[in-house]
């Protein structure tokens, strides 16, 4: 089309300065060549990444938290990998604003029990989910010998939050109360 373009129709548009014609801007000026093609279908491998996350959503009628906390974690180590990529390099500042706003989402988590409580609930997940992707008393211990020494048994803080919960619902639902608490 480009090629036959610039002789049926004329230039696409004209640069003038001062009334005067400075330069006629071709249709071929447009043409891709093999690289921006290329870069269209490194963009598209990015863009796929989010999609696939965001058909796991649309393809239910119900609200399907349980999926939310596994999606954004795959999505982040998608990207992330991206970014260590020599060939996504050109696109590492995109990535990166990308992956922290992200994570920006993921830390809301951790205001919202339902997220977590949702994987305690489902029969595929329970908290042994928690347990592989997070870590327990083993994965804490390993950081701790590591040198880090804000590691965190995110098994047993699951735990806690299930249990803090289920209190809570009991008590607010009269089913447990004060006095047999104590």
């Amino acid at each position: 089309f480009v090629a036959i373009t610039d002789d049926l129709y004329g230039p696409i548009t004209t640069v003038r300065k001062d009334g005067r014609i400075e330069k006629h801007i071709r249709w071929s000026a447009f043409k891709f060549s093999a690289q921006d093609w290329n870069h269209v279908a490194d963009c598209k491998a990015i863009l796929e990444d989010t999609n696939r996350i965001q058909q796991l959503f649309l393809a239910s009628k119900n609200v399907l938290i349980y999926k939310a906390i596994p999606a954004l974690e795959t999505l982040l180590t998608q990207w992330e990998n991206k970014l260590v990529d020599p060939h996504f390099e050109l696109y590492h500042p995109a990535l990166e604003a990308g992956l922290a706003k992200f994570r920006k989402y993921y830390e809301k988590f951790d205001e919202k029990p339902a997220y977590i409580l949702s994987l305690f609930i489902h029969p595929y997940y329970k908290l042994n989910w928690i347990e592989l992707h997070w870590g327990g008393a083993d994965a804490q211990a390993e950081a701790i010998a590591g040198g880090d020494g804000y590691a965190q048994n995110w098994m047993d803080e699951a735990e806690k939050l299930v249990e803090a919960t289920v209190c809570a619902c009991l008590f607010f639902s009269g089913l447990f109360s004060s006095q047999s608490a104590g």
